[in-house]
């Protein structure tokens, strides 16, 4: 269940929707989990946007 829910510009919304591209559909699960976990409780901004997905996707890759 959600307890929160963010709203992303478009700008956030396609640089998350560009770093899950090469994901398989599980791993993009586990990848908004980790960008979710990432933003809680920071500023959400596009640079923070972008680093939290940056590291969730090398998280998320390495674990292949």
């Amino acid at each position: 269940m959600i307890s929160h829910l963010t709203a992303f510009t478009d700008a956030q919304l396609a640089t998350l929707k560009d770093l899950a591209a090469p994901l398989t559909p599980f791993q993009r699960s586990r990848f908004l989990e980790l960008v979710a976990q990432r933003l809680a409780g920071r500023e959400i901004g596009d640079g923070s946007v972008h680093a939290a997905a940056v590291a969730a996707q090398r998280e998320v890759l390495q674990r292949r």
